[in-house]
């Protein structure tokens, strides 16, 4: 009997070497260019993807992020779902090991007119085990091991979104409080020129037009002003929605402007680099590799099943000493076979296989998306910065003309049509300048996303 229990163990152990299905090798059709299309030069220091964030120098935004990574709902989600599925990891590799069952029981009876009594006692172990002869149990084990990747990846893409959200808000909310400020002041001024003007026409040097045109010009200005509060607020809401709270708690400090202007340096990488960092690209990879291995758990349900089983058990009467004189043991083992729905398991296998060629595009749509994410990024980028030093050149000339244009009409050598013009361009290139200068910062946090940044890999 032990000769025969050794031959069917090595049998199985011999028998469990055996893995259906394709093995995975990985993406085969991931190629990218050497260089991007639109190349910046890298940064210098010592810049790091991971805490994109803190090169700009910003304690407050730094706060927000780091608070929201605790915070926010869709976080906390994305940490229980890798729970989730590492726990369905070990479910499944239970699977690779036998099961062991114990069962007791007593019974006794007797008359309660005499102190005779007669019971009985048993129990026994149970054990079965389905050894993983193709291999299907093993290959669950690395679609599972595989979905595990795919779930983290895809914690690290919201970490990653969340991140970039956040910083986009915050400079927004930047803007639109600087823009505040600055059409307040113009108000002030656009206000004092009004009286100038009230004064002249009241003593007949100006036209009951020239007033009017100024009443315009404070009014157009006055105007642009609850809209501006306005998107401060939302963007109040938006942060404080990210934060996991609501905005009343939310309490933010306009920071200097050396800090809110600074733009960091450009840190582009190669685009193989993608491949390995973007959190997107990752999970369809890991999802991909799922796939591939589950070909293998279709093509192993095609063969038989081997089963092999074993108990024992004891039993005594009323002497509890003699239980374990009364031992008995069984040994057991099965096969089975599908016969009958053969046609559909092996359209299974085919299902399998669609699903892992479907994967094999979605993998290379997420890569290709990438790719041309950085490169409108770095368009971006490069449009921006080029017309920064251009909207400084207009605010400076705008700002000059219009007190040069003020003089002149206080000195009575100038329409005041000419002044109006002058205020309001002088306005609008201030503000142009104020939101140019946070649209780079916002490219440089969905750039520094685009390239894989925000998160620890």
């Amino acid at each position: 009997m032990k000769r025969t229990l050794t031959t069917l163990s090595l049998s199985a152990l011999l028998l469990s070497s055996c893995l259906l299905g394709p093995d995975y090798l990985g993406p085969q059709d991931s190629a990218l260019p050497e260089t991007w299309v639109n190349a910046l030069p890298p940064g210098t220091d010592a810049y790091t993807l991971t805490r994109w964030w803190q090169s700009f120098g910003d304690t407050q935004l730094s706060a927000l992020i780091e608070t929201a990574f605790v915070a926010n709902p869709d976080m906390i989600t994305a940490a229980l779902s890798i729970s989730k599925a590492e726990s369905a990891l070990r479910s499944t590799q239970s699977g690779l090991f036998p099961g062991v069952g114990v069962s007791m029981g007593g019974t006794n009876s007797g008359s309660f007119n005499t102190s005779l009594s007669h019971g009985r006692w048993s129990g026994g172990l149970s054990a079965s085990w389905t050894p993983d002869i193709w291999g299907g149990t093993r290959r669950q084990v690395e679609a599972a091991f595989a979905n595990v990747g795919s779930v983290k990846a895809a914690a690290a893409a919201t970490r990653a979104a969340l991140a970039s959200g956040i910083a986009s808000a915050y400079f927004e909310w930047i803007s639109a409080r600087e823009s505040l400020r600055i059409a307040r002041e113009q108000l002030e001024y656009q206000e004092r020129t009004y009286q100038i003007t009230a004064k002249r026409h009241g003593v007949g040097m100006e036209s009951s037009l020239d007033l009017a045109e100024a009443r315009a010009t404070i009014a157009s200005t006055r105007a642009q002003i609850p809209a501006l509060e306005a998107n401060i607020r939302k963007c109040e809401n938006t942060l404080a929605t990210y934060l996991g709270t609501t905005v009343n708690n939310v309490s933010l400090q306009m920071p200097g402007a050396s800090v809110y202007n600074l733009i960091p340096r450009v840190p582009t990488g190669l685009p193989s680099d993608l491949l390995r960092r973007r959190p997107d690209i990752i999970r369809a990879e890991r999802d991909l590799h799922a796939a591939t291995a589950n070909i293998g758990v279709n093509v192993a349900n095609l063969f038989p099943r081997l089963s092999l089983t074993g108990s024992t058990s004891s039993a005594s009467g009323t002497d509890f000493a003699n239980f374990f004189q009364n031992t008995t043991w069984s040994l057991g083992a099965s096969a089975s076979q599908t016969l009958l729905n053969r046609v559909s398991l092996n359209e299974s296998v085919k299902q399998a296989e669609i699903q892992q060629k479907s994967a094999m595009q979605s993998y290379r749509k997420t890569v290709l998306a990438a790719f041309a994410e950085v490169e409108e990024c770095l368009i971006d980028y490069a449009r921006l910065t080029n017309q920064l030093p251009q909207y400084a050149a207009s605010c400076a000339a705008n700002k000059e003309a219009a007190q040069l244009s003020l003089e002149r009409y206080n000195a009575g050598e100038g329409e005041f049509l000419n002044v109006a013009a002058s205020e309001r361009a002088w306005l609008a290139a201030e503000l142009n300048l104020i939101t140019t200068r946070q649209q780079i910062r916002m490219t440089l946090a969905r750039l520094c996303t685009a390239l894989g940044g925000g998160w620890e890999k």
